[in-house]
């Protein structure tokens, strides 16, 4: 256990944020009285060696663009452990986010990312309490370290809900899955402090031996699959209805994701609190990533755009590619990425570099 405790604090190194690692580590999982025990550690580093909106009059917030000047940051760490015994399991971590642009709140120091327990009472069925992550979008639901740019596309980021405290219950027959679930819509860790809730569903099918919720690995064999979703959340102050869809493709090296999603908000009659929008507003995003699997090197393209019909469009392209060495613990990646901002004609790319150690 000391050991342990010293390789989870040493470590530098949001389906997951932490995945398991491609190749299990020596020793690991392990055992304590007869329960299997998982290590979790990931940590992201980001090098920002470029940026053209670096005068602060200019530089104003905008979706995707979390205002980097040239330099270091942390964009992610995740420390825990996860593991089984009989039909239980369970996973907690804690760790802390950069915040993903200007629009977005940053996060507390440390918190509480994961923190529920699983029961499979028969075959197939998956019963989880507790906080972890909304059914919906297969590029919210893709793990942190499995990211080829360590980061989400901005449709996914603010369309779609991320983790919250919930019940959850999900079936897999053969290559089909659904997945449903009831979220608290406010609150914190402990407790809601709004009336309503968020339900949220999701079903999809798999095709082949690929792993669909991974960019890299499998020794290049096929996979497809296809997921839809839905949710809506009854807020203090606003309502929301999403729906959308993902497909990911992955043949012979090459990888091929897809993923829209398009959500309409309405303000309710409270005083309670601000709503979110004033008027009822629609919103529709769609992020397409295509990589190719070249060795250890994995080239990529990814575009994202999102839309809100009050404050405008933003498209993204990111062009690049990650190196994945040391049995795939180590990522270390560099890109290019392109804003098309419809509001802003201040020019505003970003260079990058990135490394990524998970156990």
């Amino acid at each position: 256990m000391p050991l342990l405790l010293a390789a989870l604090c040493f470590s530098t190194a949001h389906a997951e944020d932490a995945s398991p690692p491609p190749a299990a580590a020596a020793g690991f999982p392990f055992e304590i009285d007869g329960a299997a025990v998982r290590p979790i550690a990931l940590a992201q580093v980001w090098l920002t060696a470029f940026d053209m909106d670096a005068d602060a009059q200019a530089d104003a917030s905008g979706y995707g663009d979390p205002e980097d000047d040239p330099g270091l940051k942390i964009k992610r760490v995740r420390v825990g452990l996860a593991g089984d015994i009989k039909k239980w399991k369970y996973r907690i971590t804690l760790g802390t986010s950069a915040p993903y642009d200007g629009l977005d709140e940053p996060a507390e120091p440390i918190e509480v990312v994961d923190a529920w327990v699983g029961v499979e009472p028969i075959n197939g069925l998956d019963i989880r309490v507790g906080r972890t992550k909304v059914p919906f979008s297969r590029d919210q639901l893709i793990g942190a370290g499995e990211l080829t740019f360590t980061e989400r596309g901005v449709a996914s980021e603010h369309l779609v809900p991320d983790r919250t405290l919930g019940l959850t219950a999900g079936f897999k027959r053969g290559g089909g899955a659904a997945h449903v679930g009831v979220f608290n819509s406010g609150g914190d860790l402990f407790g809601d402090d709004a009336p309503g809730k968020l339900l949220a569903g999701r079903v999809e099918w798999d095709f082949g031996k690929a792993n669909t919720y991974k960019t890299w690995g499998d020794r290049k064999e096929f996979g497809l699959g296809i997921g839809a979703n839905a949710f809506y959340e009854m807020g203090v102050a606003t309502d929301a209805l999403a729906v959308g869809g993902d497909l990911m493709l992955r043949a012979a090296g090459l990888s091929l994701l897809v993923d829209g999603a398009f959500s309409h908000l309405a303000p309710t009659a409270t005083s309670v609190d601000s709503p979110e929008v004033w008027a009822e507003t629609d919103r529709y995003g769609v992020t397409t990533q295509l990589s190719y699997q070249a060795g250890p090197i994995e080239p990529a393209v990814r575009f994202s755009l999102y839309d809100d019909s009050t404050l405008g469009q933003y498209s993204h392209l990111l062009v690049g590619g990650a190196w994945h060495t040391a049995e795939d613990h180590v990522r270390v990646g560099l890109g290019y990425e392109l804003r098309l901002e419809a509001q802003d004609s201040v020019d505003n790319d970003t260079a990058r570099l990135w490394a990524q150690f998970q156990l």
